[in-house]
Parts: structure tokens; sequence; C-alpha cells
């Protein structure tokens, strides 16, 4: 679990902490709790993308692959364990819908959000959930202050950075959250954007794997060039 960061940082707490507290608290059941805006459905937590809900863009919902089926927020305490059907501030009965154009295991819509995945269980490489391929405009280097725009990879390496991404072997690994942090994102071309972190030290992306050799080489080429 995490400490509270602003509003904008969220979704990447939720990478971090598997899309549950933004601040734990050890309190009865009745006490206030700071959920951070997720929903588990088939084993894998999606967390509201705020940066992309912002930009209002129009999505084309599928098919309902499910309901919500119990709201935490205000009914649950901190020790709460999450499963299926779960939502911190969705209401009972809210629908989960595909989006057109993107595995519904990258993300899904419900009451007029987008929830991208922030703890994606069982698979075997990040490209087997993060649905991006084909579909990348730019990969960002971003301030830890405020998100704002410090850096952009180049072409070829945008191109590297994100086919070595996708067949790394996934798995969550929390306690390779050491050192300094890198706050990258990938914009993507209907203007939505997904974002990571990336932790020098160890070589884990919060996506759920360790970087390649090459991915960090990229990493340490463009942070020196934008001088992050």
């Amino acid at each position: 679990m995490k400490k509270r960061m602003i509003i904008a940082l969220t979704l990447l707490l939720a990478s971090c902490s598997g899309g549950q507290l933004s601040n734990p608290l050890p309190s009865p059941l009745n006490s206030a709790i700071d959920w951070v805006d997720f929903v588990k459905w088939n084993d894998t937590t999606y967390s509201a993308n705020f940066e992309t809900n912002e930009r209002n863009l129009d999505w084309e919902t599928g098919e309902e692959i499910g309901k919500v089926k119990y709201m935490l927020n205000g009914h649950v305490g901190a020790n709460h364990k999450s499963k299926n059907g779960d939502a911190a501030y969705l209401p009972k009965g809210t629908q989960l819908y595909e989006i057109k154009g993107y595995d519904p295991a990258f993300r899904i819509f419900a009451d007029g959000k987008v929830y991208e995945v922030s703890d994606a269980g069982n698979f075997g490489t990040i490209g087997d959930f993060l649905d991006i391929e084909g579909k990348v405009k730019r990969v960002i280097l971003q301030s830890e202050e405020d998100l704002s725009l410090v850096g952009e990879f180049s072409e070829e390496h945008a191109a590297e950075f994100i086919k070595e991404l996708l067949t790394l072997p996934y798995k969550e690994e929390y306690e390779l959250f050491e050192g300094k942090r890198v706050f990258f994102g990938i914009e993507l071309e209907d203007g939505s954007m997904t974002r990571s972190l990336y932790w020098p030290a160890t070589g884990y992306i919060t996506y759920g794997g360790k970087a390649s050799g090459r991915m960090k080489e990229i990493f340490e080429e463009e942070m020196n060039v934008a001088d992050y």
C-alpha cells in the first residue's frame, strides 16, 4: 500500500499497490477510507484512467462483460481483500463493458469512465494484456512534480522500447520499488494515455516486469537528452 498522491498520479499509485487503497487506515468499518477508484473483474484489477477520462474522448462500447456486485466505499474496512465484482465507488449493478478496439484485459468502460489494468492477474507477458501494439503515437518522459512533459523518445527508440516492453515476462514484484522513479507515458493514436513508472536501480516497470538491457539503455539515453 502506498501513501496518498495527487489525483493525477492515482493510476500510477494503483499500479504500484495492486489497485486497492491510496491511504491505508487501521480503522473500523465505519471510518472513512480513501480508496483508489478501481473495479475488479475476471481476476484483473482496473483503475480509473483519470487523464484519459478528463480528455472527454468518444468511446464506442461493445458487449457487457459483467456487473459490479459490491461497492466497498462505506461498507468495508481497510483490511478487506477485494474479489471479482468489487468496486471502490461504483454502485452495485453498474454495468461493465468492453471498449471497441481494445482487449478487455487492458481496458473496460463503466459509469462513463475508462478503467485500465493495474493488476493483470495471471498472464505470461505484458503484451498479453497491454493492448497497445500498433496504437502508439509517442513515448514521453514526465515530471514527477506534475506529470508535465520533460522529454519525448525518438521514433526509433519508441518503436524499440514498445517491442521490448510487450515481450517482457509478466510478474508483479513489489519489493523492487527502490530508489529514483522515472515517470513515463505512452500516448496512443486515439488521444488516450497509459502511464507507468520505471525504477533504474532495479529495472522494474510497474506494468509488471523488469526492463531488458536494451530498454535500460534507451531509458538512460533519453533521460540524458532530457536532463531527467
